[in-house]
């Protein structure tokens, strides 16, 4: 009975796994106990496991019944759970500012505003279009400004290559989970 139950165990945490889209490597032990080393004090089988830390381990930890004395130590975890497994911000940012159509020169400022309904700190990164649909950091122009509804910042541009496909992404701070983009602008000598 107790080497039935293992396996389901196990056997439940791969499909949990599975559901989440994750990899995770189970070794299970071999059949036979006297071999010793892969058997607890207790006369269980143990398994050992590999794989991403996050969402294959968060389902296979809610599997097996995690400690719920985790601590959350950062916003968005729930109860019982560590902080890399923190919800992602929910809501959107739309970028309001600078409007298109304006060149900038290297080394000026202009301002950038948005609309946030996140609740996040946002970073605001200049980035340069590198092709269809791709794009490149160039640099971090505002670090963590305010988290709220309505935001506005004054952007100095760092020197810079002059060209014309520059632009300006407002994403939530550190992660960038949710963010928006300005219109094109160029920037000149």
């Amino acid at each position: 009975m107790c080497r039935a139950t293992s396996m389901a165990t196990n056997l439940a945490v791969a499909v949990a796994a599975t559901a989440v889209g994750c990899m995770l490597v189970i070794s299970l032990a071999p059949s036979r106990p006297d071999t010793g080393k892969n058997w607890s004090s207790d006369g269980s089988p143990k398994a050992a496991t590999s794989g991403h830390a996050g969402s294959a381990a968060r389902a296979a930890t809610s599997a097996l019944g995690a400690d719920p004395a985790l601590d959350a130590t950062t916003a968005g975890a729930g109860p019982g759970e560590p902080a890399e497994f923190a919800s992602p911000p929910t809501g959107r940012i739309e970028v309001t500012a600078p409007q298109p159509g304006v060149d900038y020169k290297a080394n000026g400022s202009f301002t950038v505003a948005w609309k946030n309904s996140t609740g996040e700190e946002v970073d605001v990164w200049l980035r340069t279009a590198t092709g269809p649909g791709r794009s490149q950091r160039v640099a971090l122009v505002v670090p963590r400004a305010d988290a709220g509804p309505n935001g506005e910042a004054i952007v100095t541009l760092p020197k810079v290559p002059p060209g014309p496909r520059y632009f300006l992404k407002v994403s939530t701070a550190g992660d960038g989970a949710v963010g928006d983009v300005s219109r094109t602008f160029a920037i000149t000598e």
